[in-house]
């Protein structure tokens, strides 16, 4: 079935080692992915199959092999071109740094798209956070349940959105960042220098498994144990190795100048054996200062404070301070490059303040009660309202029974009250700390519950505002009760279902007879004030205290 397939891997410096006439589904990344047939990668960004960091690289003749020959053996027919043939190493730093500047732009775009997708998501959340905002719980069994649950569903995966989004965006501008400083910092002369080093090794290596060489290993009194024999090298092995030492005087020839040019210029001092001396104070590692006592090849022999000296490599000296100057006094030199031209400016992304959405959702999670606790907090219109007819003054007591999330306590305290709250509910009664830290003081239990005046903080309130339960006449019960609490010259103010100006039970004749009697009134609040949790009709009633 895949006989007459032809697939041709091929590599050359500038574009690596690439896999070409494969398509989707057809087996070949299928084979040539695994290891042992040489761990080939698909590149997306090019939609190929290839070697990774194989670009002006000496071809990996091991790979490719045993690629051609699975894919052979699976029935492919599999042609190889390999070109080794380097480039030149300034060319191929040019290509390098244009690659790196289209990287950077591409993290910057994602980082700002990134950015944009947690923005979105984190107004979203918002948004939606606003009905729990207002503190309306969750009433459990409650028509409205469905509606808060998939409304609470959504806030949160618009909070996890928003998060993952942001974690994105600062990671994406963080990587946009660091492209290029590797670059940069290659570029400098002490890095230069550590790599011509390191290329004059490997060129010393290349040139004895060209030619061939021992290795004899010796027993503890010098005396030859084995001797290994490693004869010149041949075939794929050899045109590797001749291919290597070509591209590696290429690069000494580019870095040896760029080297030269620096001292040239002043930028860099090449210390070694020639102008460090015993006696002169090295610095390394960017802190250390040492006293030289010997000099060698390579490194020097430092004062370390103990019976043995530590040793410097020269590479790794960024100072040396001389006393040994013709004229007398000390000559200080330096190793540091001069200052280069300006990096592009910072990537950086506006992080969002998941902290704060985190805690309203961990707020939204405590706000569920029993559709029977008829938790129907206030609306701000409501809450302005009820504030209004009580006209609080700033250090006024102020007493909110009831208080679920404390709507009217906050707005209480925002006027300079001194506000006390009585909530039944502990998740509440915890949303309501969070919510009002201004408040005085929280009685968690059931208002019904205060049958003595001393078992609060105040002993009566100069006003009572509040929100009572509704059914079967609760308003009624509860308004009575809290008139219990309320100072000489006080007023209470509270929401009552409109049914309290109409009903013709006993309870509430005396209610209304109460009212007219201390010269309190009734007030219409507008249709739907407490929708969507609830389309009861509402009054405002204010009472003011006996007189």
């Amino acid at each position: 079935m895949k006989r007459g397939t032809l697939i041709t891997i091929k590599h050359n410096h500038e574009d690596g080692t690439l896999v070409y006439g494969t398509r989707k589904g057809d087996g070949v990344y299928d084979l040539i992915r695994k290891w042992e047939n040489g761990n080939f990668k698909f590149f997306p960004s090019i939609r190929m199959i290839g070697l990774r960091n194989s670009r002006d690289r000496v071809a990996d003749r091991w790979a490719i092999n045993a690629a051609a020959k699975a894919l052979r053996e699976a029935g492919f027919e599999v042609e190889v071109e390999i070109d080794d043939e380097h480039r030149d190493r300034a060319q191929v730093l040019e290509d390098r740094a244009d690659r790196l500047d289209d990287r950077r732009d591409a993290l910057e775009r994602k980082a700002e798209r990134h950015a944009g997708e947690a923005a979105a998501a984190h107004d979203r959340a918002h948004q939606i956070s606003e009905r729990f905002a207002a503190g309306q719980p969750i009433l459990v069994g409650h028509h409205s349940e469905r509606g808060a649950r998939r409304d609470r569903k959504r806030m949160d995966a618009a909070m996890r959105k928003s998060i993952d989004e942001d974690k994105a965006a600062q990671s994406a501008a963080d990587r946009a960042n660091a492209v290029g400083r590797q670059m940069a910092r290659s570029a400098t002369p002490a890095v230069t220098r550590r790599r011509i080093e390191r290329a004059e090794a490997e060129l010393r290596q290349i040139q004895k498994n060209l030619d061939g060489y021992e290795r004899r290993h010796l027993d503890y009194a010098g005396n030859p144990r084995y001797i290994e024999d490693h004869a010149p090298a041949q075939g794929d092995y050899r045109e590797m190795q001749l291919a290597r030492k070509a591209q590696l005087e290429n690069q000494l020839e580019y870095d040896r100048a760029q080297l030269a040019a620096a001292i040239e210029a002043g930028e860099y001092v090449m210390w070694d054996k020639h102008n460090v001396h015993v006696g002169d104070v090295v610095h390394y590692w960017g802190i250390r200062a040492r006293t030289v006592v010997k000099v060698n090849t390579v490194t020097v022999a430092v004062e370390s404070g103990y019976s043995w000296p530590d040793k410097v490599k020269f590479t790794d000296i960024r100072r040396v301070d001389c006393p040994h100057g013709e004229n007398g006094p000390a000559v200080t030199t330096t190793s540091r490059p001069a200052k280069k031209a300006p990096a592009r400016p910072k990537v950086e992304v506006a992080k969002l303040d998941t902290e704060r959405l985190q805690a309203a959702a961990q707020t939204v999670s405590n706000m569920q009660v029993g559709a029977g606790r008829e938790a129907f907090v206030s609306p701000s219109t409501v809450v302005d309202r009820l504030l209004g007819l009580a006209e609080i003054e700033p250090g006024m007591t102020v007493l909110e029974p009831s208080a679920g999330t404390g709507n009217i306590a906050l707005a209480a305290v925002v006027l300079g009250a001194v506000v006390d709250c009585v909530e039944i509910d502990n998740g509440l009664a915890n949303v309501l700390v969070e919510r009002v830290p201004g408040v005085n003081c929280v009685r968690r239990q059931d208002f019904l519950d205060l049958e003595q005046v001393e078992q609060v903080e105040q002993e009566s309130y100069d006003r009572i505002v509040m929100n009572p339960p509704f059914s079967g006449g609760k308003d009624i019960l509860h308004v009575r009760h809290a008139l219990r609490f309320l100072n000489p010259g006080g007023r209470l103010v509270a929401v009552m279902a409109a049914g309290v100006l109409h009903h013709q039970s006993k309870a509430a004749e005396q209610f209304r007879a109460l009212v007219e009697e201390r010269d309190g009134w009734f007030e219409e609040l507008p249709e739907n004030s407490f929708a969507p949790a609830t389309g009861v009709s509402t009054v405002v009633v204010v009472i003011p205290a006996e007189q």
